[in-house]
């Protein structure tokens, strides 16, 4: 069975995201989802698709997750 194509006339919900710079050199960021990919530049507020919208909030929930509880181990 086919696949059916997405209709290139719909349009495709955007979200605003801001990805932080973690040193000087970090221009961009690689986002895959489901095997499609972009480049998503770090340091300012970029405009990108629903779905690596939903991928980058997840991923920047998790480094908070995971320095605080880097800080209250290392904290005794």
């Amino acid at each position: 069975m086919a696949k059916a194509l997405k209709n290139t006339s719909e349009k495709e919900e955007m979200r605003t995201v801001f990805i932080p710079r973690k040193n000087k050199n970090d221009t961009e960021r690689y986002v895959a989802v489901n095997g499609e990919n972009m480049l998503i530049q770090t340091g300012k507020n970029v405009e990108v698709p629903l779905r690596y919208a939903e991928v980058i909030e997840n991923s920047l929930r998790q480094d908070a997750a995971a320095e605080a509880f880097i800080e209250a181990y290392a904290n005794g």
